[in-house]
């Protein structure tokens, strides 16, 4: 939904009252009460027509049922819908119009003011287009992006423009001032009991099952990301499941033979065997692996990336390598890809912090057997245990991080491996925000939870931006609300017993996924040949540094000093070397750079 310019084929003007909107004109509708655009995707309107029933004069479309739903509930109404959505409904009767998030924030409304007049839109990068609307930045949003440091939640990377947080409403009324107004909260205390360790199981399968129908596509091939973890996999042998007479496409990405890449006992670097077992089990899965030795355009474009996502990207390394994958989704014709991104924070949670809530709790028993088993299992003592995982998590942010450097502990990686300048670090309180946030440093379930999701909720809009980039829509069943609320409310037992880490995801998985997956405890590691890739860059690489040292903007906010040392002394052994100094560090903030530049009005 645009407020100015009708432009683009199928693209209509609405008026109601004060307010004009240019939307598709399928996602738009009009009742005697007010006018409501949408952007995007409710998952289940089934649900909705019976929310509203026969109150609903506009449910014939999917924008009417939101606003039928508007008009008998209010802003509460929001709570049932589920999706990748962005509002705007002018209430005629109430004389003031709503601008709204969906709960996780991939989608949303972005506002300006031009001379007095608001303007919206579920797209930056038309705000920025308008005249009048600076393009100056937000030095505290740019610093967080650079740093992984967690923004205010309404910030964008530019000053001018805002954005509606998540899982929120902005109402303006007849004086134009906004009120925000939290519609949606997930209980971050888990209240779920049952008697048996079954029952959570059969109801997480039941909503995992519920997620992927979801989200599979009504038409077209069913296209899969298939890693050897335990997220896309359940997505994956989900989706074969339910549609047992069609083929499910699955795509693993892998390093390219004989090309060297970072190994580590802790991690996969390479995914297929896992994939082959999953795919080993279902008939109608058509698995194979994606690979490229050479580079994607879009590694050798980033204004690409930054007309797309209004700025630049955060994990600018791997959009080359996941593109090869959306390109492969692509040619056999797929109009979606369905992933399990958000596992590690919903099924597949690890229940490691769940040490640190029953020592909150004073329940020392269970955390001593807890310890004890988790402590056997990785050549560790009890004591050990309780004191990583159990007390030290309850500490002030602040107080970990002066115990931490005392003992001479790294600081976390986010810190040590950006390349925001130090002086530009100091100048917008990245390192007090960054305690003040407590991010980066380990608490209980709870305290974990609401990391995660403020995290999450505050991150740049990407989905949009990926369909631009790649011609794909990726979908995630395993955010999907339903499953979410229930991950969080499960308590902690369910998901660390007898030592065992994501105890619940492996019990649940069980029916669906091979032991050798059900088994692992490594974690993937995405790009393991990140070396090899930049290798081939090496050339532009350098040369990229050096122009930085030309931008004043960027002199200011990137440690050009640091990134040309490591550009000079350029690694050589691509299993030893971590991601952090070169993938993180030194091509993120190359990236960053020439995003600065191109705003500067240099060639990026």
């Amino acid at each position: 939904m645009e407020r100015v310019r009708a432009g683009r084929p199928g693209w209509r003007a609405f008026e109601a009252g004060p307010v004009r909107l240019v939307a598709s004109a399928g996602q738009v509708a009009a009742s005697g009460r007010g006018l409501l655009a949408l952007h995007g995707r409710i998952d289940d309107p089934a649900r909705l027509r019976d929310e509203v029933g026969a109150r609903a004069t506009v449910a014939d479309s999917t924008a009417g049922l939101v606003q039928a739903l508007l008009e008998r509930l209010g802003p509460e109404g929001l709570t049932r819908c589920r999706g990748i959505f962005s509002l705007a409904f002018w209430d005629d009767a109430g004389g003031r119009l709503l601008l709204t998030a969906d709960p996780l924030g991939r989608r949303t409304v972005f506002y300006t003011r031009i001379d007095g007049l608001l303007v919206f839109s579920s797209c930056q990068r038309i705000l920025l287009s308008l005249p009048g609307v600076s393009r100056a930045l937000n030095d505290g949003f740019l610093a967080a992006l650079l740093s992984d440091v967690v923004p205010e939640t309404d910030a964008t990377l530019y000053a001018a423009i805002r954005r509606v947080p998540a899982a929120c409403t902005l109402a303006f009324g007849p004086d134009g001032d906004p009120v925000v107004r939290e519609y949606w909260r997930p209980d971050l205390v888990p209240r779920r009991r049952h008697r048996r360790d079954e029952t959570y199981v059969e109801e997480a399968r039941a909503l995992l099952d519920q997620a992927v129908t979801r989200q599979l596509p009504g038409s077209g091939p069913v296209v899969c990301e298939l890693s050897g973890g335990l997220d896309s996999g359940a997505v994956a042998a989900t989706a074969a499941r339910l549609r047992p007479q069609a083929t499910i496409h699955a795509l693993t990405l892998a390093p390219p033979d004989g090309v060297a890449r970072f190994e580590a006992p802790s991690v996969i670097s390479d995914e297929r065997p896992g994939a082959a077992a999953v795919a080993a089990m279902y008939p109608n899965m058509a698995w194979e692996s994606v690979s490229s030795p050479a580079l994607h355009p879009i590694d050798e474009n980033p204004v690409r990336i930054f007309l797309a996502m209004a700025g630049p990207a955060r994990n600018v390394l791997n959009l080359g390598w996941f593109g090869m994958s959306m390109d492969r989704a692509r040619a056999l014709g797929a109009r979606v890809v369905l992933n399990g991104t958000y596992g590690n924070m919903t099924l597949s949670w690890n229940g490691l912090s769940g040490l640190a809530t029953m020592a909150r709790r004073g329940d020392w028993l269970r955390l001593w057997r807890e310890a004890a088993a988790l402590g056997r299992r990785h050549g560790l003592s009890a004591a050990t245990v309780i004191m990583r995982y159990g007390l030290k998590p309850l500490l002030p942010p602040r107080l970990q991080c002066r115990l931490n450097d005392r003992r001479g502990l790294p600081r976390p990686a986010s810190e040590r491996h950006s390349a925001i300048h130090p002086d530009f670090a100091r100048a917008t309180r990245i390192a007090e925000r960054r305690l003040d946030t407590g991010h980066d440093y380990p608490g209980d379930t709870a305290t974990m939870r609401r990391q995660w999701l403020s995290r999450i909720q505050t991150m740049q809009p990407w989905f949009d931006p990926m369909i631009e980039l790649f011609g794909v829509e990726m979908r995630d069943p395993m955010a999907d609300l339903d499953l979410l609320e229930f991950c969080f409310a499960t308590p902690d037992d369910q998901y660390l017993r007898a030592g065992r880490t994501r105890w619940l995801a492996r019990r649940v998985l069980a029916d669906r996924l091979p032991p050798q997956v059900i088994d692992e405890t490594r974690r993937g590691f995405q790009c393991p040949e990140f070396l090899h890739r930049m290798t081939l860059q090496r050339e532009a690489i350098v040369e990229g540094v050096a122009t930085l040292e030309r931008s004043p903007l960027a002199s200011r906010v990137l440690d050009i000093a640091r990134m040309k040392r490591l550009a000079a002394d350029w690694p050589r052994d691509a299993a030893s070397t971590g991601f952090g100094d070169y993938g993180g560090m030194l091509n993120r903030g190359l990236h960053f750079g020439r995003f600065l530049r191109w705003i500067e009005g240099g060639n990026g």
